[in-house]
C-alpha cells in the first residue's frame, strides 16, 4: 500500500486533521489576498506572499487566527498602530532570510480552514516563534485598544 495516511480521509476530514495539527506560534508563508485583507503592492495584484504567525483556532475548527510579519513598519499608520509592532531578529529566526522584521500586533486576522488547506504545502511551513516572543505578541494583540473582544474571545486570546 503506497500513499500517505491523509489519503485515507475525505477532503473535509483532511482539512480538519491538517488545521488541528497547526499550533500556536507556527510561522507560515502563503499568498494571502482580499479574504484575509491583504492588499497587493500594485493595483492589479490579487494579494501577496506574507509571513504570518498562528495565534489560535476557533472552537469549531473553521478558521485560524494570525498576525502578519512585515518587512518594515508602514510609515502611514497612526502612531498607536506603529507602536504595536514587535521586532523579530533574523539572528534568532533563520527563516527571515537575514532580515529583521516586525510583527503587526494591531491587526489580528483570520484565514478560513478551507483556504489554509488549499494553500498549505511542505514549503509553506517556516518555523516556530520562541515561547517568550509568542507570549509578548499574544498579550499585545489581546490588549490592543481597537481589537475586537468578540474576535479575540473566539480564538482564545481573552
Amino acid at each position: 500500500m503506497k500513499g500517505h495516511i491523509g489519503d485515507l480521509f475525505s477532503g473535509e476530514q483532511r482539512q480538519i486533521l491538517l488545521v488541528s495539527a497547526i499550533h500556536e506560534g507556527e510561522v507560515f508563508r502563503m499568498h494571502l489576498g482580499d479574504e484575509e485583507d491583504v492588499k497587493g503592492k500594485n493595483p492589479e495584484d490579487d494579494g501577496r506572499n506574507k509571513f504570518f504567525i498562528v495565534l489560535g483556532h476557533d472552537a469549531e475548527g473553521n478558521a485560524i487566527g494570525f498576525v502578519l510579519i512585515n518587512s518594515e513598519i508602514n510609515a502611514s499608520l497612526p502612531v498607536k498602530r506603529k507602536d504595536m509592532h514587535y521586532p523579530l531578529y533574523a539572528k534568532a529566526y533563520p527563516f527571515l532570510d537575514g532580515k529583521n522584521r516586525f510583527v503587526d500586533c494591531s491587526d489580528f486576522k483570520i484565514i478560513s480552514q478551507k483556504k489554509f488547506t488549499k494553500l498549505f504545502g511542505s514549503q509553506t511551513s517556516k518555523g516556530q516563534i520562541d515561547t517568550n516572543d509568542l507570549e509578548y505578541i499574544k498579550n499585545a494583540v489581546a490588549t490592543y485598544e481597537d481589537a475586537s473582544p468578540k474576535l479575540l474571545k473566539r480564538f482564545g486570546l481573552i
